[in-house]
């Protein structure tokens, strides 16, 4: 998959043509090769007068060299007699093929105005019709179809590309790999957010993305299946299997009950889910204490234990034999959370040949609860990581006891960095370091970061004094600005961000 810079197209995008192409040279031409869409060029002319110039895909390779690739979208025609290009039945301006010649050359001026001398890399361009599904013949001169691409050619684009760059290609040029790293840097600085972590987590994100859409297809295998356990290892997508099965039975009318046990992640449903009018989301908890609190039947609170264990399922099979709930669906997620009290009032509110699935990983059964679920049958199981980058996967496999493997396709991703301090001043110099720099120097934001630990926020390094530099480290979303959200593992568990500090960690804590 090739680094594209910007790792997304822009929304600003309006070419149709662009759009197109930007997934094809991003999934179809390998990482040796960095592709930058919409790269403008100021540069200045033998007059001295400067110069605007747009290369809508400025294609580098170290082995190949630099195309400049023109793209139109529409019809396409030529008129012989006029030497005119045609686009939607409107004439061009020029050329498009005498437009990427001359981009190529006002690019090799730039480049040589940077470098202080004409870089021995090759210079190729080429234009790209999308829409043409035709390959283009009797082209006139400078217009060859050997530089021509057409939609036709689009599933073969990284042959089609490699062919031209090579065409381009003289004998006598000796392929120069420090040249080529040279030029790389000094293109780099002009689309600075394309290389930093913010830039790359974005585009890892988008082949995430893909592989857990590729994932829920396994959803496949429960259609003719009414209840059933999803056993899914960390990473497999779980909570994404659940709310898409969740608002496919809401398309179909049905009603349905979706629960986690987790707060965090009991927003995050609801949250994914809140456009759909019949679906219920929420947490265990939540969901009972909304019913009981309307009802006037809330459980005086005395054991802190006993009351969320016991006391509040207690009163709410009580509310329910009385004023009976009952739901069409019943989605479980993170089901090794649940106790066998809450089973009991949730088996109550199905209605009769109701659907029923139950997604859990006894690997992240934090809790120690009995693991009693009320389903019966052997579970389906998810042995595919999905969610993790690469480098992430194999620190998160050596804490696993069940079978866990990586998607073929997975990102890389960034290093898994480990920090050490003796003291808590350290401590804390090290986190306002790390904290710094994602933010500062690599174009991450606060609210793309978490920090988790095992206690409380003042129980940690930081203390009672939450500011680092700039920035606030606090345990309650208060909307300040510069504030990153601090968790306990525990009340994080199951959510996900796109950077991950822990802090204060405990080697022996399992």
């Amino acid at each position: 998959m090739a680094h594209m810079i910007p790792a997304v197209i822009s929304e600003d995008t309006q070419s149709q043509a662009e759009k197109k192409l930007f997934p094809n040279l991003k999934e179809r031409l390998n990482d040796s090769f960095t592709v930058f869409h919409s790269f403008d060029l100021l540069t200045r002319n033998r007059a001295d007068k400067l110069v605007e110039g747009e290369i809508d895909f400025l294609i580098f390779s170290p082995d190949y060299g630099l195309l400049v690739l023109e793209v139109k979208s529409g019809e396409i025609s030529y008129d012989g007699t006029k030497s005119v290009w045609f686009q939607n039945g409107m004439p061009m301006s020029k050329s498009p093929f005498e437009q990427a010649s001359a981009t190529k050359y006002q690019l090799l001026h730039f480049l040589t105005s940077k470098l202080g001398y004409a870089p021995q890399i090759t210079f190729s361009h080429a234009v790209c019709f999308p829409d043409v599904s035709e390959e283009m013949q009797d082209l006139p001169s400078g217009a060859g179809s050997a530089i021509c691409i057409t939609g036709k050619a689009l599933p073969d684009i990284a042959g089609a590309i490699t062919r031209i760059m090579l065409s381009f290609k003289k004998n006598t040029l000796v392929e120069d790999r420090q040249t080529a790293e040279r030029i790389r840097h000094i293109l780099m600085p002009f689309f600075e957010y394309g290389i930093t972590l913010a830039n790359r987590v974005q585009q890892d994100d988008q082949r995430i993305i893909s592989l857990t859409s590729d994932q829920c297809r396994m959803l496949d295998f429960i259609q003719n299946h009414k209840q059933a356990l999803i056993q899914g290892c960390a990473g497999s997508g779980k909570t994404v299997m659940a709310v898409k099965k969740a608002r496919e039975l809401a398309a179909a009318g049905k009603s349905v009950l979706l629960l986690a046990y987790n707060r965090l992640l009991g927003d995050r449903l609801a949250g994914s889910v809140e456009d759909l009018a019949n679906i219920t989301a929420s947490t265990y908890h939540d969901f009972c204490i909304r019913h009981l609190t309307l009802a006037g039947r809330m459980p005086v609170k005395h054991d802190s234990q006993s009351y969320w264990e016991k006391d509040i399922p207690e009163a709410f099979a009580g509310f329910i034999a009385q004023r009976p709930l009952k739901f069409d669906a019943v989605i479980i997620d993170e089901g090794q959370d649940f106790r066998v009290e809450y089973w009991v009032t949730i088996e109550e509110m199905r209605q009769p040949d109701s659907y029923y699935y139950i997604f859990y990983d006894p690997d992240q059964n934090l809790w120690k609860t009995e693991m009693e679920l009320p389903i019966k049958k052997e579970p389906f199981i998810l042995t595919d990581n999905c969610r993790n980058s690469r480098n992430i996967f194999n620190r998160l496999k050596t804490y696993t006891q069940r079978e866990m493997r990586l998607l073929a396709g997975s990102p890389d991703g960034e290093e898994v960095h480990q920090y050490s301090g003796d003291t808590e001043k350290k401590c804390r110099r090290h986190l306002k370091a790390i904290i710094e720099n994602l933010i500062e120097d690599q174009g991450m934001r606060p609210e793309q970061m978490v920090i988790l630990g095992r206690h409380s926020l003042a129980k940690t390094c930081l203390g009672k004094d939450n500011r680092l530099g700039n920035y606030i480290v606090s345990e309650l979303p208060d909307g300040r600005p510069n504030l990153i959200h601090y968790h306990t593992y525990m009340k994080f568990k199951g959510c996900e961000s796109d950077a991950v500090i822990l802090l204060d960690v405990d080697k022996n804590d399992e």
